[in-house]
């Protein structure tokens, strides 16, 4: 009887440390978030992009805002549903307003400390619109480009701007002068590309080492972005799509999606699975998570 007991409590933790093993290997549990946690959150603004960084010691970084009207119809409630009251820096890639347009909005409510710009002018004035009402709103302003780099306070956090240089890389296509962020958080990286284009990727591909974990893939997962060379490069584990549902561009587009899906990349969509959560520690990216938030507009 001794030793059946004993073999039963042997299997019994057996069970358990198999278990455990499962689930710390796992991504797409919901792992408890440890004292080294950083989360990216991809959040479902419908046609646009909107990623909002939080770090383990609570500063947070806003990256786009998606349109004007996502301010009230998703990212407003969004940060209500965190209980989000401060905004450290927000973010605008470029000038086009399914990036800035909830940002400028997000201007007016004294939450935001630093506004933080691409350092190159927008022929459609957009830029001295959102200098503006940062500057009515005592919002500090900060302009970035190629080489810079952003300091959150993490000393396990670099934030490294690839592109455009200062001046910007296209007169004729603003969506090559998205600003270009790579993310590493101990040993994972997460490449941001806002709306960049093919021409813009392989300037990249010959002056960067763009191997990430994740990739915010470029222009919604239009068929002008992500070359089979820049993808190549990048080989993700996982990439971010953010797009509206039903909307009348047809993003993501075949040849991206199956791309994607050729290279085995485990693909998230903000259409399909809302926002999108990556907790990050120093084991890894120790979990996925989605949840569908506000109704989603696909203009």
């Amino acid at each position: 009887m001794k030793r059946f007991i004993n073999t039963i409590v042997i299997l019994a933790v057996c069970a358990i440390l198999a278990y455990l093993t499962t689930e710390n290997n796992n991504p797409d549990t919901n792992s408890p978030a440890t004292a080294d946690a950083l989360t990216v959150t991809f959040i479902d603004v419908g046609q646009g992009d909107s990623a909002l960084i939080e770090t383990a010691g609570g500063t947070k970084l806003l990256i786009d805002g998606g349109e004007y009207s996502a301010y009230d119809e998703q990212l407003a409630p969004f940060l209500a549903s965190r209980r989000i009251t401060t905004i450290d820096y927000a973010l605008a890639s470029h000038y086009h307003t399914d990036h800035m347009g909830g940002i400028s909005e997000l201007l007016e409510t004294e939450v935001v400390s630093t506004l933080i710009i691409p350092k190159y002018d927008d022929k459609n004035q957009n830029r001295e619109r959102l200098v503006a009402k940062a500057k009515k709103n005592s919002v500090e302003i900060s302009e970035i480009c190629a080489g810079d780099v952003l300091d959150l306070g993490d000393p396990n956090l670099e934030i490294s701007v690839l592109h455009p240089l200062k001046g910007g890389f296209s007169q004729e296509d603003e969506n090559n002068n998205s600003l270009v962020l790579m993310l590493k958080y101990f040993d994972e990286k997460f490449l941001f590309t806002g709306d960049l284009e093919d021409d813009a990727e392989q300037v990249l591909v010959k002056n960067y080492n763009l191997e990430a974990d994740v990739l915010k893939v470029g222009h919604h997962g239009s068929s002008s972005s992500t070359s089979p060379k820049f993808l190549a490069e990048v080989d993700p584990t996982y990439a971010v799509i953010e797009a509206g549902n039903g909307n009348r561009y047809g993003h993501p587009h075949y040849e991206v999606l199956s791309a994607l899906e050729n290279d085995d990349v485990r693909i998230y969509r903000t259409d399909e699975d809302g926002d999108i959560t990556f907790t990050v520690t120093s084991k890894g990216i120790e979990s996925i998570t989605t949840e569908r938030g506000a109704a989603q507009n696909g203009d």
